[in-house]
């Protein structure tokens, strides 16, 4: 079983669960705002896996989402596996410059978006923190309170 004992039911998971089930879910939609509608995208936690309720995601600083997540820091993360679905709802933080931030999330697959690494011109480090989360199949099924 990937997840325990645990089978469907209708408690929410702990949060040692979700981090369990975070482990298995690299890519997902980011949904942010603007000043007229909701934005979704795919995205990739490029391999960061120990979940800890941040999440991170690399992007050039001159995108659209960075514009907006300037402007709104609300976003939401959807991500799937095969029998879980997890939303996580919290704030971004941007990080540019911060070389050695960069150095402690960069992976080698980054280096087909941004060929120069953590020297890139412009390069921006997305940090979600995750201030409840929803879930919902296997690991369990309802609202998590992340804060604090």
């Amino acid at each position: 079983m990937l997840f325990g004992n645990k089978t469907d039911h209708d408690d929410p998971p702990t949060r040692e669960e979700l981090a369990r089930a975070m482990a298995d879910m690299d890519l997902c939609i980011m949904v942010t705002r603007e000043d007229d509608g909701m934005c979704s995208r795919p995205m990739s936690n490029n391999a960061q896996v120990d979940w800890d309720g941040d999440n991170w995601f690399f992007s050039n600083g001159d995108t659209r989402k960075v514009a907006q997540l300037r402007a709104h820091p609300a976003v939401t993360l959807d991500f799937q596996s095969k029998d879980s679905w997890i939303s996580l709802r919290g704030r971004a933080t941007l990080h540019q410059g911060d070389k050695a931030l960069f150095r402690q999330h960069w992976t080698k697959d980054l280096d087909r978006w941004f060929p120069e690494g953590i020297d890139t011109p412009g390069l921006t480090l997305i940090q979600v923190s995750a201030q409840e989360a929803e879930a919902w199949g296997r690991i369990g099924n309802g609202s998590i309170d992340l804060k604090g």
